[in-house]
């Protein structure tokens, strides 16, 4: 699908997306011209636990963790967002709770700020912005289901290797124990794991 010339490059992934949902060009200017691109430093907290959530990001660039802090220290990764998919806690934004949640960027990163009041004023207006957000709770909602089945039925290689799918290229871009946490065994274990894999 060509991007026309008029949509700026950073908006080009979201705009691929929207027109999957039958976004009009007037429409997708209306979230255009409405939203900003914001640098991200690596180590940057996007959202803390505890807090308000009133806008969803666009990763154009870069690479989020979305995880569970616990109050003795530990944290528990249950997702990370990569290029082209959104990072914010949908539940806290939603219900205007604080989040449980949390999301850190784990390298340098780039994202399209979404006010919360936009995406409402979108979707109350525009049958096509609803079908974008369905949609994308939707993608959301098949991950959440599909994350849940590997912790309760695969064993810890198999759901290393859904990692492995899920998120290409992943395991070369963040630490060990990122991943450890994420499918819910321990950095040493996880090594062990990887050892047994390459036959040493």
């Amino acid at each position: 699908m060509d991007t026309p010339m008029d949509v700026k490059d950073n908006y080009a992934a979201l705009y691929r997306l929207a027109m999957q949902a039958d976004v009009t060009p007037a429409e997708w200017k209306l979230l255009q011209e409405h939203t900003i691109v914001r640098d991200i430093a690596a180590g940057t907290g996007l959202i803390e636990a505890g807090q308000l959530v009133e806008r969803a990001y666009f990763c154009v660039r870069g690479l989020f963790r979305l995880y569970y802090p616990l109050e003795d220290g530990r944290e528990y990764n249950v997702a990370f967002t990569v290029e082209g998919d959104f990072a914010t806690s949908h539940a806290a934004m939603i219900t205007h709770q604080p989040s449980s949640l949390a999301i850190e960027a784990l390298e340098d990163a780039l994202v399209i700020e979404i006010e919360h009041t936009l995406l409402q004023q979108l979707t109350k207006q525009h049958h096509s912005w609803e079908r974008f957000v369905r949609l994308s709770v939707e993608r959301l909602y098949i991950r959440k289901e599909e994350r849940e089945r590997e912790l309760l039925y695969l064993s810890a290689r198999e759901r290393y290797e859904a990692f492995l799918r899920k998120y290409p290229g992943l395991a070369e871009r963040i630490p060990q124990y990122h991943i450890a946490s994420y499918i819910g065994i321990s950095p040493v274990s996880l090594s062990r794991l990887l050892h047994q894999e390459s036959g040493e």
